[in-house]
């Protein structure tokens, strides 16, 4: 098939595929039927999930990567098939996938880490299935927005330039008047619309001539495919990107700070942050992977820039959003451009002055090459109660001096003026306090991602906070420095053979404060017990424990299913350990819910 990677999987695995397939072969289909549901248990952790099905000379089910399946409880991924198939191939989207695979029929369940399927119990579907007219995902509660209001996505499959939304009811009125209002891009493809009262009916378009027809309106929460012409339940759980922000906006000079931020939202545990600039001929990381979601980029050169604005949880899930960034010379600039204003003392989010403590104010400011080519500073500070406190006049010096006076809010209006009177002015406010807070202590998040197996690779990243900046971090591998105190942040250990891996990760502020945290996984022997009466001999009463030798792990999984296919016979202890989902028969499932189990889902035992 055009379109796929194709990738080598290995022996082991392999055999591992094939006594799941033979386990299952009394339960599944070969062809697929519009309406069957196949399930995929996400334990490798993709981000997302897609599913790829398809028939030779028959089509398949829209083009690579396929469709996006919907995530349920816990790891497992559901897709209602929507034609005649007979394979399928499961990816995350973005170039993780499958081999081709023979698709295993109705309530079939394939494990992304154990390669492995298995049967879950689901209702038979109608031989002839109706055509939804309502979503085509079930009626969970609706997922909360961070505001409260109503809101409606689009996935942008189909590559609109931008999205509007414009909603109505007959006889209610409308939200605004045609084309409607233009969504958000929060990234991913999807657009985001925010609103106050509920509407009948919606138009997606895209502020042009290129427009959906009438719609039902789902109500909130919901999202439209505009290239499928499905609805689904929007996840707001993984993770997402809803905005990006570089203030002040393009175009900009030379010299002029700009601050950068990222507004995410989803995904599991810390969420880092990392800024990226790049003008075509070189690529500057603004900061790496950190817990801040805000960064301040000065650009030394002129250019037009493509700011890359990324984000990823503990889950190893990331997402990425990019926009143009326009800076001119500031030397060629005729007006007055005010680039930086720097208060001292303040705090580290510098938006507190100190009273009774003298405070310098420095501005650097260019352009004004016009005339003498001067450029004239005035700075009016007003008090708390609103009374200008100082005595503002123009001078050459670009540093001023004043003590506040009182507790509560100064603002300082800057101005700038050319030779030819051309001015520029610019507001800040700062918070008079009795005492500065200090940067607080220096912490440390550490998360790992990849798959932890033999042959792979997990790459564990670290996050700094408080104390004093820059950092510098330090890696040791089981007792062992592997990476020296730099400014890398992360490190990618190749897991070479089973065992346990320990990475001890150090980080060290400016001031040589330093703290430390470790992290560790285990990667056990996943050799697949030949046929026999049983693996080994019995190590006692553990539950999920069907081989007997003392551990839970995915060979105990691989023995129930073999025993189910009558290839090898379970110890009489060991049948009574496989036994977990207490329907008191040894099923697939028991071998599932241990699958879930050794991926780290909660299971109940």
């Amino acid at each position: 098939m055009v379109r796929r990677k194709h990738r080598l999987l290995s022996l082991l695995l392999s055999f591992m595929m094939v006594m799941s397939l033979v386990a299952v072969a009394t339960v599944v289909n070969t062809s697929a039927a519009s309406g069957d549901t196949v399930y995929c248990e996400n334990a490798a952790n993709w981000g997302e999930v897609y599913c790829y099905m398809w028939k030779d000379g028959s089509g398949d089910n829209g083009g690579w990567p396929g469709v996006k399946m919907t995530k349920g409880e816990g790891n497992l991924w559901s897709y209602s098939v929507t034609g005649d198939w007979d394979k399928i191939i499961f990816n995350n989207g973005s170039g993780t996938q499958t081999s081709d695979m023979a698709y295993q029929g109705n309530g079939s369940c394939f494990n992304n880490q154990t390669n492995g399927w298995s049967q879950l119990d689901v209702p038979t579907n109608p031989t002839t299935p109706t055509t939804p007219t309502t979503p085509t995902t079930p009626n969970p509660p609706t997922p909360p927005t961070p505001t409260g209001k109503n809101v409606v996505y689009c996935k942008n499959d189909a590559g609109w330039g931008k999205v509007s939304v414009y909603m109505w009811t007959d006889g209610e009125g409308d939200n605004g008047g045609w084309p409607g209002t233009t969504a958000t891009n929060i990234g991913d493809g999807v657009w985001m619309l925010e609103y106050d009262k509920s509407y009948a009916k919606i138009i997606f378009n895209d502020g042009g001539g290129t427009q959906t027809s009438d719609l039902p309106h789902p109500g909130s929460g919901q999202m439209y495919n505009n290239k499928t012409g499905q609805w689904s339940l929007y996840d707001t759980k993984s993770l997402h990107i809803k905005g990006v922000t570089a203030d002040p906006a393009a175009p900009q000079y030379t010299g002029v700070e700009v601050k950068l931020s990222i507004n995410a939202g989803g995904g599991e545990g810390t969420l880092l942050y990392k800024f990226t600039v790049s003008n075509g001929s070189s690529t500057t990381v603004v900061n790496d992977y950190s817990a801040n979601n805000t960064a301040t980029w000065t650009p030394t050169a002129a250019g037009t820039y493509t700011i890359t604005y990324t984000v990823k949880d503990e889950a190893g899930a990331e997402k990425t959003q990019t926009s143009s960034f326009k800076v001119n010379d500031i030397n060629a600039e005729t007006k007055p451009v005010v680039q930086s204003v720097s208060v001292t003392p303040t705090n580290s989010d510098k938006n507190m002055i100190l009273k009774g403590k003298e405070a310098l104010i420095d501005v650097t400011a260019g352009g004004g090459n016009t005339g003498t080519k001067l450029l004239f500073y005035k700075v009016k500070i007003t008090d708390p109660s609103g009374n200008v406190a100082n005595v503002p006049y123009y001078t050459t010096k670009n540093q001023y001096k004043f003590t506040p006076a009182a507790l509560g809010e100064y603002q300082i209006e800057i101005s700038v003026q050319a030779s030819d009177n051309n001015t520029v002015t610019k507001n800040y406010k700062y918070e008079s306090v009795n005492e500065l807070p200090n940067p607080g202590e220096l912490t440390l998040s550490v998360s790992k991602s990849g798959s932890q197996t033999v042959g792979s690779t997990v790459t564990v990243s670290a996050s700094a906070s408080g104390g004093v900046a820059p950092y510098t971090y330090q890696f040791k591998l089981n007792g062992q420095v592997v990476k020296a105190y730099s400014s890398a942040n992360s490190y990618a250990v190749a897991v070479s053979a089973e065992g346990t891996y320990a990475i001890e990760v150090s980080v060290k502020d400016s001031k040589g404060t330093v703290v430390a945290k470790t992290t560790s996984f285990t990667v056990e022997n996943t050799v697949v017990p030949g046929p026999g009466p049983g693996p080994g001999p019995d190590l006692g009463n553990v539950m999920g424990d069907a081989d007997c030798d003392g551990k839970v792990n995915v060979k105990d999984a691989t023995a129930i299913q073999k025993h189910v296919a009558d290839i090898i016979t379970l110890s009489t202890q060991g049948q009574k350990n496989a036994e977990v989902d207490g329907s008191g028969n040894l099923t697939v499932k028991d071998a599932t819910m241990i699958q879930k189990r050794v991926a780290g889902m909660d299971v109940g035992w």
